[in-house]
Parts: C-alpha cells; sequence; structure tokens
C-alpha cells in the first residue's frame, strides 16, 4: 500500500453548465417536511395559540430566550435529522486497485477530512492511494482529473467536486476506462447534461443528490425558527461555486418560508476564490454589519468559520444575540460549539463516514454489482443535542467502520 500526495498543474477551466429545473421531492424527503411544516406552523402562532411551559435556549455567548412547546417540536425534528446505515450485503473488494482521490481542497477541513476517510478505507482494502490536492479551483479540480487518467488510475474519487465544474477531464476519464465514484458531489446529470461518473455515493434510501442538500438547508432552517420561537432574522450565506450551493439555499429559503415571522434580511454570495484569497471574514463582517437586526446566521460550509468567520462573530459583540449554525461539519466545528467561538449548532454529517461509504461504492462497480446506499445522513447538533465527545468526529452513533470491515470481510 502507498499513499502519495499531489498538486494539481493548472488547466483551463470548464464553461459554466445551465441549470434544470428542481424536480419534485421524493416521498421520504416530503414525509419529513410534512411533519415540519406542521411544526413550524405551530412554532410561528401567537403564544395564545400556543399552550407552553417555554424552554429556555442561548445564542453563542450564552444568553438565555424562552421558546414554545411548537418551538421544541421543530428543534426535535431537527435534532433527530435522517441517518440510515452502512450497507449490510458482502461483498470482496478486488486486488491491485490504483485509486486517486482528488480533493476539493486540502486547506478547507471539509475536503481534507472525507478525503482522509476515503484514503483509510482505501488502504484498509489493500488499495494503492494517490491524493491530488484541486486547491479550491476547478482548474486544479481538471488538472488532477487529468494527472490520475495519464498515470493508468482504475478509480477516481473526486471529493467535494460536482461533474459540471470540470465536465471535460470527467468525459475523458470516462473515455479511458477509469471509474469514476462521487465523493459528495453530483454527476453532470444532476444539470441535464450526460451521467459521466460510475456512480454517485448513495446516502440515503430513495433521496437524490439534490434533496440530499435541501434536506441540510431544511434541517438548520428547523432549528433557526425553533431557537428563535419563529421569529428569526436570517443573514444568510450563499456558496455559489458548487451546483449545490445553491440546492441547500433553496432548502433554507424554502423551509424558512413557512415561518410567517421569519425573514431573511441580508444574503451574502461567496466563492472559493473569496475563502482561497482569505477575504471572506470580511466580507462577513460587513454583511453582518449591515444586518443590525439579524438573530440568526446560516453558514453553508462550517470550515470557513474555523477559518476567521468565528472570531468575526465573536468580534462583532453580538455573539450572544445570534444564533449561528452551519452545515458540513468537521471535527473542530464540534470544539467551536464547546468553546463558546461563534458558533451555536451545526448540520451535523459523519463526514469520514462518506470517504468509507465512496469506496464501498467504487468496490461493488468494480464488481459489475449495484451501488448500495451508504447511509450518511444528517442531524442537528448543539450545546445540548447529539454533540460527539471532545476530539473526536460525529458519527451519529454508528460504528461505520466495522460495519464496512465486516461487509468486505477486512
Amino acid at each position: 500500500m502507498s499513499q502519495h500526495v499531489l498538486d494539481p498543474i493548472g488547466s483551463a477551466a470548464e464553461p459554466p453548465i445551465g441549470t434544470r429545473p428542481r424536480p419534485a421531492r421524493r416521498r421520504r424527503v416530503g414525509v419529513i417536511a410534512a411533519l415540519a411544516l406542521a411544526v413550524v406552523l405551530s412554532a410561528c402562532s401567537s403564544p395564545s395559540e400556543v399552550e407552553s411551559e417555554p424552554a429556555a435556549v442561548s445564542g453563542s455567548g450564552g444568553a438565555e430566550n424562552a421558546v414554545s412547546s411548537g418551538a421544541q417540536e421543530l428543534l426535535d425534528v431537527a435534532y433527530e435529522g435522517q441517518l440510515g446505515s452502512p450497507p449490510t450485503t458482502a461483498t470482496t473488494p478486488p486486488s491491485d486497485v490504483d485509486v486517486w482521490v482528488v480533493s476539493c481542497g486540502e486547506q478547507v477541513p471539509s475536503c481534507a477530512a472525507p478525503v482522509a476517510g476515503a484514503v483509510e478505507a482505501a488502504e484498509a482494502v489493500g488499495w494503492t492511494v494517490n491524493v491530488c490536492d484541486g486547491q479550491l479551483n476547478p482548474n486544479g479540480w481538471g488538472s488532477c482529473v487529468r494527472q490520475a487518467v495519464s498515470a493508468g488510475a482504475d478509480v477516481v474519487i473526486p471529493i467535494g467536486i460536482d461533474c459540471p465544474a470540470v465536465q471535460q477531464p470527467f468525459q475523458e476519464a470516462r473515455d479511458a476506462g477509469v471509474t469514476v465514484v462521487g465523493g459528495g458531489g453530483a454527476d453532470c446529470d444532476s444539470v441535464g447534461g450526460e451521467a459521466l461518473w460510475a456512480s454517485e455515493r448513495l446516502q440515503l434510501e430513495g433521496v437524490s443528490a439534490q434533496e440530499l442538500y435541501e434536506l441540510q438547508g431544511k434541517l438548520a432552517a428547523d432549528w433557526v425558527i425553533g431557537r428563535t420561537d419563529g421569529q428569526a432574522k436570517v443573514l444568510h450565506m450563499v456558496f455559489t461555486d458548487p451546483v449545490w450551493g445553491p440546492w441547500l439555499a433553496q432548502g433554507f429559503e424554502d423551509e424558512l418560508a413557512t415561518c410567517a415571522d421569519c425573514e431573511i434580511v441580508a444574503t451574502l454570495e461567496y466563492s472559493n476564490q473569496d475563502v482561497g484569497s482569505g477575504t471572506l471574514p470580511q466580507k462577513f463582517s460587513t454583511a453582518l454589519l449591515q444586518a443590525p437586526d439579524a438573530n440568526a446566521v446560516f453558514v453553508p460550509v462550517s470550515g470557513v468559520l474555523n477559518a476567521g468567520l468565528g472570531q468575526a462573530v465573536v468580534a462583532s459583540g453580538r455573539s450572544a444575540d445570534l444564533q449561528v449554525i452551519a452545515a458540513l461539519p468537521v471535527t473542530p466545528s464540534y470544539d467551536a460549539i464547546r468553546g463558546d467561538a461563534g458558533l451555536d449548532a451545526v448540520v451535523g454529517y459523519p463526514i469520514e463516514w462518506g470517504g468509507w461509504g465512496s469506496v464501498d461504492t467504487a468496490i461493488r462497480v468494480l464488481n459489475g454489482e449495484e451501488p448500495q446506499v451508504q447511509g450518511d445522513g444528517f442531524q442537528v447538533v448543539d450545546a445540548e443535542n447529539n454533540l460527539p465527545e471532545a476530539g473526536r468526529p460525529f458519527t451519529g452513533g454508528v460504528d461505520y467502520q466495522a460495519a464496512y470491515r465486516e461487509a468486505w470481510g477486512v
């Protein structure tokens, strides 16, 4: 077994691809949405309409606010979330496989953590592993894919990268007979093009890639509505680069819109360039200053909080008054919740589990078997609910590594 870390060679960026209309949500997500809607309406009712013993909640600075029983029910929906379990159908990993794991950007924990999970899983089955850092840039992502093809890779796993962002390199990989398996991104058919990957990673039963991100946004909105007792005034951050960024934003916006007294008071769009250049914290601080009535913040990728936004929340002097929740968390995110560092909650996701799930998908595709649902889902985590032990990753209480090893016979 061996592992090599490579830097990409620059290549031309791929042209943008148009988006298709959003498909109807599938039944399983719809059931959750219907339950959430019922309690949203209760949470947004006037005090005379909701008989309750108020529960105390607090912002990142510890100030307490009372919430109605309807709001607590909505919080319970967020804390329950939706988690599955790894596949139990046995499969035998093929030998002598050269896999390239392409990272969306090793400088960002939400890219680096699932890469580490995929590397660990691939090494567990005896594969040769190469890691190529795409450095938060489509040029780098495409170059990494092309390097893998040139090196004779058997499998490519793009972590946090959508097919439409670098369509041509993925086309070249497919033409060369390379098996591409999704690592948290969406295939090109997600925007109406032709599917170029052997398979996306299938996370939850009957839930499409788009619906997965909408679900995360919805759970974040459930928590915000509940924590503000149906009075949310949100600074909404939107990640514009990936295909899934608008999906995540739409899921949040749609759910928040069910609350009559909630609103988005400001929107801050940002890109990988803002993160890579280090300019995002200042842009965020400015947006927060210009939204003095905001009492909540939704951040689509928690890693940016660890890279300066959390400090900006604390420095604003409003930490006690803001309910801050982020999606796509990594282990430092839970420490930030624990340490009063400008973050109150995350849409908890077992991020390393996703890397293992991509390897399981690759094994089954190489064997000519049907890809299995991997089960890596979501639960909202805050200081009082679902928080893992200090320094430990969030797993949803599932020993996924043991489950995969048993299924693989290793």
